[in-house]
């Protein structure tokens, strides 16, 4: 099966490459999410959603490509994980153990309240009732570096959200970040609907963000204490790094005008009081990594608003304190009215490259969203 050829990409050190990776409308009418892995070897895997009408399509796959070449070119898309009669699977993680072929994912299973189409005009004509949808969390383990895995285990959903229960559904959410620290322990964060905070039948949504840490490897886990925030919607799409032994520097998505951060000085165990950061943003996810240089790189729209408008421009801005202060943030594309540039990955591969894939919403119907790749390097961001 062929979805689509991937042209090839450049890098020139020090510049900023940006192309179009697949365009929406080739093998499904959105692409959207992406995430990254490099192998031990160092092939690059890139995966991310495809879907038609809306990304609570319960028939919504997961597609990937490979690079050999550090970035450059890409395979064929093909089909990585679909389960229509399991769940979307959404969310999914991957992280190779420090000095070891051992992989973990981490990956949720999403089955959505069905939405209405209209098939001959192409468009939605009801919205998912998240109230409705339930979220399960799966983890599986590799011993090649992630070639192969085992076929895993369910993580109980009351191990993320407690006894914070949604009344018929259990648990709705998503797994935001996986991370090793310096310690050996593994993190996982989580944002989950908060049944104490929301309201089912005005179908206004909350949602609270914990950690499950584990100290044995990923043998056995618990639960950290809550992140919250007082904000409309609550805590969502955690990023976090490490800036010390043990202190985690923490940003998420709010409607409170900017990303809000939260600090921990004991590896995730207990949060400090949210609050707004210096990064103006709107309701629009960040992507946030710690670069080999010991800079925190930080990718979202650099703009204020409590809507989802704009996401645009995408910028990226470096700290070298930790999070404590931010450089001049550098625009890496921008666009116009309520097209997006959003729902991005991050990563930077061992020869320093970083990619940057983004998902390219076009609000001309019959809707769609393409694909997009920025390729560039710490050089680049420190040349503004």
């Amino acid at each position: 099966m062929e979805i689509a050829r991937i042209a090839p990409l450049a890098y020139k050190p020090g510049h900023l490459e940006y192309f179009q990776f697949i365009r929406g409308g080739v093998g499904a009418d959105y692409h959207q999410g992406p995430y990254f892995y490099q192998f031990p070897e160092g092939d690059v895997l890139m995966y991310w959603y495809a879907y038609d009408f809306d990304e609570a399509s319960n028939n919504c796959a997961s597609l990937y490509s490979i690079s050999k070449d550090r970035g450059i070119t890409w395979s064929s898309p093909q089909v990585f994980m679909a389960d229509y009669l399991g769940g979307v699977p959404y969310f999914v993680l991957m992280l190779r153990l420090r000095q070891s072929r051992r992989t973990m994912m981490l990956f949720a299973r999403c089955r959505n309240d069905e939405i209405m189409v209209d098939e001959e005009r192409r468009v939605q004509t009801t919205w998912c009732d998240y109230f409705k949808s339930s979220t399960r969390i799966f983890l599986r383990w590799s011993n090649d570096g992630g070639r192969s895995f085992d076929h895993g285990r369910e993580i109980p959903y009351t191990d993320i959200c407690g006894e914070k229960v949604l009344p018929g559904v259990g648990c709705y959410g998503s797994a935001d970040h996986l991370m090793e620290l310096k310690s050996g322990r593994i993190l996982a964060a989580f944002m989950f609907m908060d049944p104490t905070r929301s309201d089912a039948e005005k179908r206004v949504q909350h949602y609270t963000g914990v950690c499950l840490l584990s100290d044995d490897a990923g043998r056995t886990w618990r639960r950290s204490g809550e992140i919250s925030v007082d904000t409309p919607r609550g805590v969502m799409e955690l990023q976090m790094v490490e800036t010390g032994p043990d202190r985690l520097f923490c940003l998420f998505r709010t409607q409170g005008g900017y990303l809000y951060q939260t600090i921990s000085e004991d590896g995730g165990q207990t949060w400090s009081r949210s609050e707004p950061s210096a990064l103006p943003s709107p309701e629009s996810m960040a992507r946030m990594i710690k670069l080999q240089s010991g800079n925190i790189l930080v990718v979202w729209n650099n703009v204020s608003s409590t809507t989802q408008q704009p996401r645009h421009p995408l910028s990226a801005v470096i700290s070298k304190d930790g999070g404590r202060t931010w450089n001049q943030p550098r625009v890496i594309v921008d666009e116009t009215g309520s097209n997006q540039l959003s729902n991005h990955g991050l990563i930077q591969l061992d020869d320093g490259k970083i990619l940057l894939g983004i998902s390219h919403y076009r609000d001309v119907r019959p809707m769609s969203s393409d694909l997009d790749m920025a390729v560039f390097d710490e050089e680049w961001l420190h040349n503004g």
